[in-house]
């Protein structure tokens, strides 16, 4: 086989193995697009404050980032149906990045349950809104603990916590 021919071949499988990396990053599983109806818990019981709708979008652009948040691009907009879609937000999942010593799950001790991918948040700002098994007891800290019974819950820096069904 001449020099020329097998350049070629090796270009050729270059080109495959970015394709199917490429491939691959764009059939990442989306669990954070829909529709979310968003319930306040109180004594009473619950009362449907407002709908979210989630969208994925471009990726951050990596020069327009804090650095410790290379390692993980995805975002997505946030709109609410209560205010009428006006103010869209842009949020992100929470840092994790264990080669940067990056933990956002290490406050609330959920580390161990994202590592074994039973808890995924996300940021956007003043909320989060984390997923897990429906019918679980989360623990905040040491002593506060809440059931979700949709596995959906969020904690708002107005309303505290938050039940979220995703339509």
């Amino acid at each position: 086989m001449t020099d020329q021919v097998k350049s070629f071949f090796i270009f050729l499988m270059l080109i495959g193995v970015s394709t199917l990396l490429s491939a691959q990053k764009k059939t990442e599983k989306d669990i954070w697009s829909g529709n979310y109806i968003v319930n306040t818990l109180n004594r009473e019981g619950s009362k449907t404050e407002d709908t979210l709708i989630i969208t994925r979008i471009k990726e951050a652009d990596p020069d327009e980032i804090p650095s410790k948040e290379e390692s993980d691009l995805a975002r997505w907009s946030m709109i609410s149906k209560r205010d009428g879609g006006k103010d869209k937000i842009t949020v992100k999942r929470f840092l994790f990045d264990v080669e940067n010593k990056e933990d956002a799950y290490e406050e609330f001790g959920w580390t161990d349950l994202h590592k074994q991918g039973k808890m995924d948040c996300i940021d956007g700002g003043h909320f989060f809104i984390c997923q897990t098994q429906p019918n679980t007891t989360v623990t905040f800290g040491k002593e506060e603990t809440y059931l979700t019974k949709t596995g959906v819950f969020g904690i708002w820096l107005h309303y505290g916590v938050v039940e979220l069904q995703k339509k």
